[in-house]
């Protein structure tokens, strides 16, 4: 178990080196981009447009990824009790926060824990509050794990409640962080409890975007700060231009109640060798427009989320038309599928461990094929064509699970299973006023 000691100095390291980073990803996420502390220019008040490509790419990303439920293939009687346990959390909600988490932030975190009855429970924290420490093995394993929250106090100060995970117990503490100093190595805490967690390990599963932990949008902010540049940029030039100067040439003897009588009238009075234009600032629109269109399409390279409001996606497309078209953003899938599938795999873990000590049954993840569904427009007749080519050939189970309707596998095969039965039940007829059943 860490000190508290160590988990303050582990605090104090994230709040200075990692939470900033994840602070930035979140606030391009709810639409505060470095825009919006442009300096204006003297005497003006310049436009900030936030262009939020970045809750674009998190949002289509992960309804690509996880829109549609991920779906649970097993023929072992003992799942159905870990389906129940799925359900009774909302697995399906925790699952989209926990994949929103790691488009935003590169990675999300998922505690699991016993509520007052004791039954199981897992949710979705905040990855800006959670710290983990690994023991940096080939494959990495959660030694500990420091979860906390900060409330504003009086006095510009933080309450910070930290709970300390090792592999066994749960240590919790309060303390007071003052915001006006940079250090705080010095503090007072105050122990509130101590206990059991009862799990096999430490209850916090990691969840990755990709190995390196990067967000989605992260390697693109640059150009969402140029594209909102570009786009602030063009509205100040088109109000630039309708505050523009009007000049007069040879007219030195105006004065301003001839000015108001022009304003009045619509008519200026020139001399022989006077003349009056408007003082405008010359903007290359076509330019300006090739400029954004070339950021917009690499901000949508680059990221691998396609531009869904592109009239190539507008057509009757077939199946395999479309898959082309989402090309890059299926690789981007396929990366979060391996990576989440890891964090699916060590909380099913945990809840088998959960389901032999309440002798539900034992259980193991390797007794589940877990199955990750684009969430894409289905071409249905190719889909049950497809089927029907390989019936007999491939396993029904897997075949039910490619089906986008179907998100319980095995209770569709149950229910197929009723039908046939029934088409196979004897029903008697009358044959010239004598009964006969259909099976003599």
């Amino acid at each position: 178990m860490l000190s508290i000691k160590q988990a303050k100095e582990l605090y104090e390291y994230h709040k200075t080196n990692e939470l900033p980073r994840l602070q930035k990803l979140y606030n391009y996420f709810i639409g505060k981009h470095d825009i919006l502390n442009k300096q204006d220019r003297k005497g003006k008040v310049d436009t900030k447009a936030v262009n939020n490509f970045a809750r674009y790419i998190s949002t289509i990303s992960t309804g690509y990824f996880i829109g549609n439920p991920v779906t649970y293939v097993s023929t072992e009687n003992e799942f159905e009790e870990m389906q129940n346990v799925l359900e009774k959390n909302d697995e399906q909600t925790v699952n989209y926060n926990n994949a929103l988490n790691c488009s935003i932030f590169g990675k999300a975190y998922e505690l699991q824990y016993y509520d007052e009855n004791g039954d199981y429970n897992f949710i979705d924290l905040d990855t800006r509050n959670v710290i983990v420490i690994t023991d940096s093995k080939v494959k990495p394993k959660i030694t500990d794990a420091i979860i906390f929250s900060e409330t504003p106090t009086k006095e510009n100060k933080l309450l910070v409640k930290m709970d300390i995970y090792d592999d066994m117990n749960v240590q919790k503490y309060e303390f007071t962080v003052d915001r006006s100093q940079s250090e705080n190595k010095s503090f007072d805490y105050k122990f509130i409890d101590e206990e059991a967690h009862d799990f096999n390990g430490v209850p916090v599963v990691e969840y990755k975007n990709n190995t390196f932990s990067l967000g989605d949008y992260e390697t693109v902010i640059s150009l969402i700060d140029a594209y909102n540049d570009a786009v602030s940029t063009n509205i100040d030039d088109l109000k630039d231009f309708t505050d523009a100067f009007l000049a007069l040439r040879n007219m030195s003897g105006t004065e301003q109640a001839d000015i108001d009588a022009a304003k009045s009238s619509k008519t200026l009075l020139l001399d022989d060798d006077g003349d009056a234009f408007w003082l405008v600032k010359n903007v290359n629109d076509s330019y300006s427009e090739n400029i954004k269109n070339r950021i917009k399409e690499d901000i949508h390279k680059f990221s691998f989320v396609p531009d869904m409001s592109d009239k190539n996606f507008g057509n009757n497309l077939s199946g395999v038309a479309i898959k082309y078209k989402l090309l890059a953003l299926e690789q981007l899938r396929g990366q979060k599928s391996r990576m989440f599938k890891k964090g699916l795999v060590s909380r099913l873990n945990f809840m088998a461990d959960y389901l032999a000590k309440t002798g539900d049954g034992a259980f193991a993840h390797d007794m589940v094929k877990i199955q990750f569904n684009e969430n894409v427009p289905k071409n249905l007749l190719e889909m049950a064509d497809m089927i029907s080519k390989l019936h007999g050939i491939v396993p029904t189970e897997y075949l039910y699970g490619e089906l986008p309707m179907i998100q319980d596998v095995q209770h569709a095969m149950e229910l197929m299973e009723e039908e046939e039965s029934k088409k196979l039940v004897s029903v008697p007829y009358e044959f010239n006023n004598q009964e006969v059943n259909n099976d003599e």
